[in-house]
């Protein structure tokens, strides 16, 4: 017996440290799931030490109540709600260790005889009304952290008539006991009824939450132009946990909140990487209506609003870089509409690539500006597949080589291009 409470003061022990090192705000899985083993173990030592003794109806439903802590603080840790997931803790240990002093008083006085006088019996019953309503204190606490309304009222009045019949010398029904007993079983089924209903409803709540930060999400998506592929992705995300939103399974629901904070997490941790391919498709559009200077006065908007771009960019700061990035969007399509109508347009295009190709060094250029477009589409189209952006990075790398030699050495400035198309198709056929 006694090595048996050593092992659960060692729990208690190692609750109490683990509890001083988690912070309020933060959430970690392998932290909470260590406190759920904690208590756990600590629940069936006491388990194993109750089948050794004559244990009392009190110590029986101290057991029950500390289960229930560990239930809660099995759903509060799901729910990633750190305050209520360590009020359950340590209110378990609490509990499992007041069991175990108690357990250990029985030990020591199991030997000693109980008295059948009337007077024994009447301190009997008014014990066993202080276990009750000790008890009934336990389900309105846990009631209580969780927001929860219960009413104990009619048991209240039960247990207080029933002191007044002993204080006045009259005998106690063992109907009474057993009907306060009832009322109390009620309540406990009442309680964990409504904290099921309060764990499915803060579940549905997160539900919410994540589906508008999918819905802003999906936005962005759009706005950087992804891949259909990617936003597919996104949109499936979406069905799939609008779909668990009116369920009441909340396992169900804690797993698609799972995998949809998965998903987020990629596309966030890729977001930058959109965001710059997206800004030189813009920077290639502003340098082609920079050849129309003189017929576009408000280019120099564009400009500065390209530079804030970068800027943005560079610092990573993602949010401001998407809304930038829309303005200049919008005003680079404005400017191209601009240029009196969509024919001459392709005149001056045409009439100007033609101009080029009378050039060996301009063609090449115009070659490698077309590569470095395809390859920058290649970047969002490749997601995960490292032994793609492998190949793609060694692309971007002999890119710059040629444009190195398109002055001074064109014919090596081809074979370097002819190098590139080959990674091109390499990359194109491991993603079919």
């Amino acid at each position: 017996m006694r090595k048996k409470i050593t092992s659960i003061a060692l729990f208690a022990l190692v609750a109490s440290m683990i509890m001083g090192s988690i912070p309020n705000y933060a959430y970690a899985d392998s932290q909470s799931d260590s406190l759920i083993i904690i208590a756990s173990q600590a629940r069936d030592q006491v388990k194993i030490q109750l089948s050794k003794v004559d244990a009392t109806q009190e110590i029986k439903d101290k057991f029950q109540i500390g289960s229930v802590e560990i239930r809660l603080l099995i759903e509060a840790s799901k729910n990633e709600d750190v305050p209520a997931y360590r009020q359950h803790f340590l209110s378990a240990m609490t509990i499992f260790n007041e069991i175990i002093q108690q357990i250990s008083e029985i030990s020591s006085t199991s030997d000693v005889a109980l008295s059948s006088s009337q007077t024994v019996v009447t301190s009997s019953i008014s014990h066993e009304l202080d276990r009750l309503e000790r008890y009934i204190d336990r389900l309105k606490g846990i009631a209580i952290r969780n927001g929860i309304d219960i009413d104990s009222s009619y048991v209240d009045k039960l247990i207080d008539k029933t002191r007044n019949e002993i204080e006045e010398g009259n005998s106690v029904e063992t109907s009474t006991i057993k009907e306060i007993k009832q009322s109390i079983a009620d309540l406990n089924n009442s309680l964990r009824e409504k904290t099921r209903e309060y764990t499915t409803g803060r579940a549905k709540s997160l539900v919410e939450k994540h589906l508008e930060d999918l819905d802003r999400l999906i936005a962005e998506a759009k706005d950087m132009r992804v891949s259909q592929g990617t936003l597919d992705k996104l949109m499936e995300a979406r069905d799939h946990l609008n779909s668990v939103s009116d369920t009441s399974n909340v396992t169900q629901i804690i797993d698609e909140v799972k995998k949809l904070i998965s998903i987020k997490k990629q596309f966030e941790d890729t977001k930058m990487q959109r965001i710059q391919v997206r800004s030189n498709q813009l920077e290639s559009t502003y340098e082609r209506l920079s050849n129309y200077a003189d017929e576009i006065p408000e280019l120099n908007k564009a400009e500065n609003m390209l530079l804030e771009l970068r800027a943005l960019i560079s610092e990573k700061k993602s949010y401001n870089a998407i809304r930038v990035l829309n303005s200049l969007n919008d005003l680079l399509n404005e400017l191209e509409n601009s240029i009196s109508t969509v024919e001459e347009v392709v005149a001056i295009e045409g009439e100007k690539i033609s101009n080029l190709a009378d050039s060996k060094i301009e063609r090449i250029k115009i070659k490698i500006d077309r590569l470095e477009t395809s390859m920058n589409n290649l970047v969002d189209e490749i997601e995960e597949n490292a032994a793609a952006k492998r190949w793609l990075n060694n692309a971007f790398s002999l890119l710059e080589d040629a444009k190195n030699h398109v002055d001074d050495s064109p014919d090596n400035a081809l074979k370097i291009i002819m190098s590139i198309e080959q990674i091109i198709k390499r990359i194109q056929t491991t993603m079919q």
